[in-house]
Order: C-alpha cells, then structure tokens, then sequence
C-alpha cells in the first residue's frame, strides 16, 4: 500500500513543478532544474491522463475534458522551454514562455486540486496505480495526438 494518498502525491507534483518554474523566472536555479521541473510535468501530466482520469470519469467527466484541453495549451511550451534546456539557452530569453507557462499552472493546479484531487483519495488502490505508473518513451497528452509532425 502506498505511504502517500493520491492528492498528496500529484499536488506535490504540483509544488515541485511550480517551484522549478518559478527559480528559472526568478534566476534562483538553472537550465538543469528546468528541465528536470519540465520531465516532472511531463510525468505529471502523463499519470493524470493514463491512472487518474480514467479512474474518475464517471463522476467528473466534464471537467477531465478541461484538464486535458489545459494540458494541450502548456504541451507546445513544455517542449520548447525544454528545447530551450538542450540547447544551453539562458534563461533570460526564455522567460516569455516561463511566464505563460506558470501562469497557466496557477490557473490549472488549483482545479485539479480542489475537484479532481479531492475525488481521486475515494478511489481504492489509486495511489498505488500512480506510484507504479511509469512515462513511456515519446508519450503524448490527448490534446496534441496527431498534431505532431
């Protein structure tokens, strides 16, 4: 049985991912603290789609549909602030994205938190679905399937 509850789990996902974020728009970390907060959102975003909204669909179908809508709109930037990280781009000119990226967390986090989160604690053996979940090579959210090129 896992030590930790699922909302425990992915909300310090949440404050994890934001903390990196917010050190690379403020100057208090580096490309390489980006780019692991950037993995991090990957892997966050990827347990959300594959263990936690099937699990809750029935009873808050509406709003997955948002989350995942939300989660096409931080994709693109994810993966050029990430290009950015490979790259050895400085930070300074990547704050544009950094900005539009953690200003959409701060608008998506606390959604999740308070409706999907609350819920997900109901559901036996979540949890442990999410600590044993592991990111697939290549993985992409719902909302940018197909429009890859």
């Amino acid at each position: 049985m896992s030590a930790q509850t699922a909302s425990a789990l992915l909300q310090e996902q949440h404050e994890d991912i934001d903390f990196g974020v917010q050190g690379a728009m403020d100057g208090s970390s580096d490309q390489v603290e980006l780019a692991r907060s950037l993995d991090l959102l990957r892997a966050h975003l990827y347990l959300e789609e594959t263990v936690l909204f099937p699990a809750l669909e029935g009873s808050v179908g509406l709003s997955i549909m948002v989350m995942e809508r939300e989660h096409g709109l931080m994709w693109p930037l994810m993966e050029s602030l990430a290009q950015a990280c490979r790259d050895g781009t400085a930070l300074d000119a990547m704050q544009d994205d950094l900005e539009e990226l953690f200003q959409l967390l701060q608008v998506h986090n606390p959604k999740e938190e308070q409706i999907l989160y609350s819920a997900a604690d109901g559901h036996a053996g979540l949890a442990d679905a999410l600590a044993a979940a592991r990111l697939p090579e290549g993985w992409v959210c719902k909302a940018m399937r197909g429009k890859r090129a």
